[in-house]
């Protein structure tokens, strides 16, 4: 059977765990133990890097530079100089993974700018990374170490049976999915409000799901903060805004949180031991997590509903990372989920066989629809402006259906052209 990256379908599925009191342990053991290696690479190299200042001059620190490359050039090696790692409540996998999300840390540094790997801190967030192994008779990930038992339980490394939660429709095509089907990489995590889940990384030979009917439909959409899109036919898709709604009770708890930490404090505890403090912080963090449901539910339905209508999907290809650095508009913009509701349409699109298009948003609404006409200079339109008459060709328009209608245009010249090559 072939690796997950070789084949050609690709689903994520997040189940709910009910873990033991010896379950959690292991989950706390191998994310300390993966923190660890990935904190034992950054210091190290950190160390390089100032030591190779003054290597040249100081037989010393060329000395120190060979003996921190030789504990951090392998696993083996890392596994030499932090011998706690060969625990058995250890997975075999952690170091691995820990060399691998290092790794990723420089990648991203070097194509998204996010900044040099740091050290992680601990915090109420475990997450422990492993992976699914087959054998090479395998021909189904029912053969695999990860694999599920029945509807309601799952085999995992370290933690064996293990009942889980999840959608039983979801579950119940994955049973029935058996075939050429594999399991790649298994994060278990227990989030902020104390809660245990597993995603799995499952690869196919064969579809998920069936191919949508074509509808013979295409639109553009304009993504903005009024409404959450309006696309070329004029509709709107309502902001919900559900931070904004749930405000005022967030603002409410976090002061209570503030006053539980000031509290443990003036006794001369850590919040860790506070009680208090700690029930406070699991509250918000339902909270906010059942904004983040909200909001992703939300986004899932809308895009799954664009899916089904439409054989052709045009959108801005927004770098909301940079948009995020206007203060005044940084919390609208996260709370719209303009990133999310792209990537659903994306992934939707490849499942049920449809086209999304993300074309270069310059120029798409002070542009004239009709004429093509440019604003420019001093004529541009400032954002309060939402309707504007082209001044070359007379035609009205609504800024935020123009733009939608000049996306579209945009995505059929792409098309146009791909069909030509």
């Amino acid at each position: 059977m072939r690796a997950c990256s070789e084949m050609p379908y690709h689903i994520g599925v997040l189940l709910k765990l009910h873990l033991s009191e010896a379950g959690k342990r292991l989950v706390a053991v191998n994310d300390g133990a993966q923190r660890s290696v990935y904190n034992h690479l950054v210091a190290c190299n950190n160390e390089i890097y100032h030591l190779k200042k003054t290597a040249d001059f100081v037989p010393a620190d060329r000395d120190r530079i060979a003996y921190l490359k030789s504990v951090t050039c392998n696993a083996a090696a890392i596994k030499n100089a932090l011998p706690y790692l060969y625990g058995k409540d250890v997975d075999c996998q952690t170091v691995e993974n820990g060399i691998r999300n290092y790794r990723t840390a420089w990648k991203n540094m070097k194509e998204r700018h996010t900044g040099v790997p740091a050290l992680h801190k601990k915090s109420a967030e475990q997450t422990w990374q492993t992976n699914c192994h087959y054998n090479a008779q395998s021909t189904g990930f029912s053969d695999g170490t990860v694999r599920f038992v029945d509807r309601h339980h799952i085999m995992l490394p370290k933690l064996g049976k293990v009942r889980c939660d999840g959608s039983p429709k979801i579950i119940d095509m994955l049973l029935s999915h058996n075939e050429g089907t594999r399991i790649g990489t298994v994060t278990i995590r227990r989030d902020a409000a104390g809660e245990y889940w597993v995603s799995l990384q499952i690869s196919s030979e064969t579809p998920f799901k069936q191919a949508l009917p074509k509808t013979g439909r295409q639109c553009g959409i304009d993504l903005n903060l009024l409404d959450l899109a309006n696309d070329s036919d004029g509709n709107a898709i309502e902001n919900k805004r559900f931070r904004k709604v749930s405000e005022h009770r967030i603002e409410k708890q976090q002061r209570s949180l503030s006053r539980k930490a000031e509290a443990a404090r003036q006794n001369g505890k850590k919040l860790a031991d506070a009680k208090n403090y700690q029930k406070q912080r699991r509250k918000l963090a339902k909270t906010q997590r059942h904004i983040a449901r909200q909001r992703d539910e939300y986004l899932n339905v809308i895009s799954k509903r664009m899916v089904e209508n439409q054989d052709l999907i045009a959108a801005e290809n927004l770098k909301v990372r940079n948009l995020l650095k206007n203060h005044c508009l940084a919390k609208s913009i996260s709370d719209a989920g303009w990133r999310t509701l792209l990537s659903l349409l994306q992934q939707k699109a490849d499942m049920y066989g449809k086209t999304v298009i993300l074309v270069s948003p310059q120029y798409t609404t002070q542009t004239c629809s009709h004429c093509g006409h440019v604003l420019k200079g001093k004529y541009m339109l400032p954002l309060s402006a939402r309707e504007w008459t082209c001044p070359v060709c007379g035609t009205h328009h609504m800024r935020d259906q123009n733009a939608a209608q000049n996306i579209l245009a945009k995505a059929l010249i792409v098309t146009a052209g791909a069909a030509l090559t």
